[in-house]
């Protein structure tokens, strides 16, 4: 499970981002900080593997939080998503240069934060079966922290006979797929249709939707990426 804080100065959007992030499994929300001190009270108390950072916060900005939170000893350490209206050069390459995993601009909609979270989750799940990687490795997780808009377009990604007959079918149907209809078209397990399908994701060739039904519970399905 990954435990996440929410800090966002407006209570009614801290509200609808923490809904967000506990609509995806794997996820759940441990606490909403509303000021830097709030919050970095509360990751010390609960120790979150990620934090929601918003910049414009009423006592301080988010940045000066972030940078603090880099003097807690490296267990305490959580990864951050900087969630702001902020725009300019200056705050986005402060964030980088501090290692915001992902800077995402307001505004946005669920499907494009469950997106980055999803590949968030699948990146650290990769890492926490390894003690060592080729450097290769780390250059298709660094990708995939970033998320699957990372500047490589389908075009430019490497297409396997399966690949390809995936994309087929999803440009044939003219509509998003899960891994379930994969699998039963193309005769895959589901596991294998699920890690082509994200493989794929993290590549730029498809994009990954959630559609949520009555259960509360998401459907991933997978479109292609630009359609």
């Amino acid at each position: 499970m990954i435990n996440t804080l929410i800090v966002e100065d407006d209570f009614r959007v801290a509200d609808i981002h923490s809904a967000y992030v506990s609509n995806i499994p794997g996820f759940q929300v441990v606490g909403k900080a509303h000021t830097c001190a709030q919050a970095y009270d509360m990751i010390v108390e609960k120790h979150p593997d990620l934090v929601l950072l918003d910049l414009y916060l009423p006592d301080d900005h988010g940045l000066n939080l972030f940078s603090r939170l880099q003097q807690l000893p490296r267990e305490m350490r959580a990864d951050v998503f900087v969630i702001s209206a902020a725009k300019d050069v200056a705050n986005v390459r402060e964030a980088l240069q501090l290692g915001a995993v992902q800077y995402i601009t307001k505004p946005f909609n669920k499907n494009q934060l469950s997106e980055r979270l999803l590949t968030y989750q699948s990146a650290r799940e990769k890492l926490a079966t390894r003690e060592e990687i080729s450097q290769d490795e780390i250059d298709r997780l660094s990708g995939l922290l970033r998320g699957p808009r990372n500047g490589r377009s389908s075009s430019d990604a490497p297409r396997s006979p399966t690949a390809s007959s995936i994309l087929k079918m999803i440009e044939d149907g003219k509509k998003p797929v899960s891994a379930n209809e994969v699998s039963e078209e193309l005769g895959l397990s589901r596991a294998t249709a699920q890690r082509y399908l994200s493989q794929m994701v993290e590549n730029g060739q498809l994009e990954l939707v959630l559609r949520y039904g009555s259960t509360g519970r998401p459907i991933h399905l997978f479109h292609i990426a630009g359609k």
